[in-house]
């Protein structure tokens, strides 16, 4: 059997990405779950994003959506106004029949702002969120072009390493694998359905879109798909959808027709299903109804082998509400704000949920773009708002950061369980400390970062770099000690991450940082290690640092 196994050229895949998983076939036969959870939307060359294709090459296909005044458009929006300020629909109806009147030419989205911004910005601006999408929406042109994806231009070979994986993965699985794709992160779904299903073209798996969309879900679940179109703007708050993306509307319609359970079947014959980036709100709304109670489907997208998330898709991994851990999902704010709390700009107010997620990830809570967008005492501090609701010490204190571009791979199996790192970055592992949190004025923490190529054991809920990372790793090299100051806007351009790197490689038992009136030290104990997992910039490996945060 193991032979047999070994012998099968798609398993191999695994093996090159991952030399550690010596007793793959073992964990392929057993397993119940391969997660791969992405800290951001993966850089992959398509279309409408050069800066992802080597040398910034412009590949064929969609680059952006195009927006056209017409006098049919004005009309449609005049008759068809989403609320009662009358004020502002005569002022934008004004604004476009100006417009019209210099061009009739199909516009990018920015140049059409600028354009009215020209002829009234005042009146644009006082435009309420519903009002300005229902104008971009009317406005939006159908375009038969499609946004194209060529990994094999892949600037970054990184992303090619995390997509191979999840190729690999699925195909472990089941030699025919099929992919299913929810965008319900995005405002609108339909027009990311196809960037999505793209990545996986060149992989011979059999990937489609799921429809599964905050409009499906109400049509389907009160046997009313005929209302589709009214219910995506009334559930979602897009428009003229059935317009601009008729492929994906007729998708959304045939899966409504089909029924709850044809729905839920094709879900569960699925090796693998991916959730988009975007907010995690809105991908919660498809999981979940208004009581927190889980749809028919929830549970069988929950239970599929491979199950991988970009960014927000990733976040809503976390525990469900009606376990017993920690349920917290991040919706917003930045380091700062967490820690000034009340204090702080409601734009950087820490902002979060309890209600749970899909529970595919129940070991801690999740952040991502962890080290890019600086969110390290964002974590931390959400951590220390949300232990105290667990009922298990072991369960409540782990905090998950994942950064841009990177995956953090959880294998779960009868067997064992272990985590691993794949991508360009790394991932941080945040703990509160296990005697109260707190010493005298201060916070601390127990901060570790795994780079890629880290294989991490998980025993009794407790994470080390496995022995095998350790033995593998580089011999230490020769660089200065930091020098003796106070490093300033330590939360600021990922400064966090390279001071925590720098101390790794120059094996510096203790330093402080600083951001505005908080101090926030770093020093080794007799627990902590620094190893070279890998030669890249984020190559060195931290295990149990402590983190002390504190006020002047």
């Amino acid at each position: 059997m193991r032979t047999l196994f070994l012998s099968n050229m798609r398993t191999r895949l695994l093996f090159t990405l991952l030399p550690a998983f010596l007793s793959l076939n073992t964990v392929a036969q057993e397993q119940s779950q391969t997660l791969i959870l992405v800290g951001s939307t993966l850089d992959v060359c398509n279309s409408s994003n050069a800066k992802n294709c080597i040398n910034s090459q412009q590949i064929k296909g969609k680059q952006h959506s195009w927006f056209k005044v017409t006098k049919a458009k004005i009309k449609q929006i005049n008759l068809n106004w989403p609320t009662n300020n009358t004020n502002n629909k005569s002022a934008a109806v004004q604004s476009l029949t100006k417009m019209l009147n210099k061009s009739t030419k199909p516009l990018s989205k920015s140049d059409l702002l600028w354009q009215w911004r020209d002829i009234n910005n005042e009146g644009l601006n006082s435009l309420s969120k519903q009002e300005y999408n229902f104008v971009i929406d009317m406005l939006e042109e159908f375009k038969a072009d499609k946004v194209q994806v060529n990994t094999a231009l892949n600037a970054q070979n990184s992303t090619n390493n995390i997509l191979q994986f999840i190729s690999g993965s699925l195909k472990v699985n089941n030699p025919n694998p099929s992919m299913l794709v929810v965008t319900a992160s995005s405002k609108d779904p339909y027009s990311t359905a196809n960037r999505s299903t793209a990545l996986f073209d060149s992989t011979n798996i059999n990937t489609q879109w799921l429809a599964l969309t905050p409009a499906l879900v109400k049509a389907i679940t009160t046997n009313s798909c005929n209302s589709l179109p009214a219910l995506r703007q009334s559930e979602m708050g897009v428009y003229n959808r059935d317009v601009v993306y008729p492929e994906q509307t007729k998708i959304e319609m045939a899966l409504c027709k089909g029924g709850v359970h044809a729905l839920t079947s094709l879900i569960k014959n699925s090796t693998g299903v991916m959730f988009n980036d975007g907010d995690v709100s809105l991908t919660r709304k498809v999981l979940f109804d208004q009581n927190n109670n889980p749809y028919p489907w929830t549970q069988a997208l929950q239970s599929r082998p491979v199950i991988v998330g970009e960014g927000a898709g990733s976040l809503v991994q976390s525990a469900a509400a009606k376990s017993n851990l920690n349920t917290a999902i991040v919706t917003g704010g930045s380091s700062l704000g967490a820690l000034r709390g009340d204090k702080a700009t409601k734009q950087q107010q820490l902002t979060y949920t309890t209600a749970g997620g899909l529970g595919s990830f129940n070991y801690g809570l999740l952040d991502s773009q962890f080290s890019e967008q600086n969110r390290t005492l964002r974590l931390a501090t959400l951590l220390s708002k949300t232990s105290t609701k667990a009922k298990s010490d072991e369960q409540l204190q782990q905090g998950f950061g994942i950064d841009e571009n990177t995956a953090l791979v959880a294998i779960k199996s009868p067997g064992s369980n272990l985590i691993t790192v794949l991508g360009s970055g790394g991932v941080v592992h945040l703990t509160t400390n296990t005697q109260g949190k707190t010493q005298g004025t201060k916070t601390i923490y127990n901060y570790s970062y795994w780079p890629a190529g880290s294989v991490i054991d998980i025993k009794n809920n407790k994470f080390s770099l496995s022995e095998r990372t350790v033995n593998q790793s580089l011999p230490s090299i020769k660089i200065p000690p930091l020098p003796v100051q106070r490093f300033g806007g330590i939360l600021y351009d990922s400064k966090l991450r390279s001071l925590t790197q720098a101390m790794c490689l120059s094996q510096e038992q203790s330093t402080v940082a600083q951001q505005d009136e908080f101090l926030i030290g770093f020093s080794s104990t007799e627990n902590t290690t620094y190893y070279r997992v890998n030669a890249k910039e984020f190559g060195c490996a931290i295990s149990n640092l402590n983190l002390a945060l504190s006020m002047f």
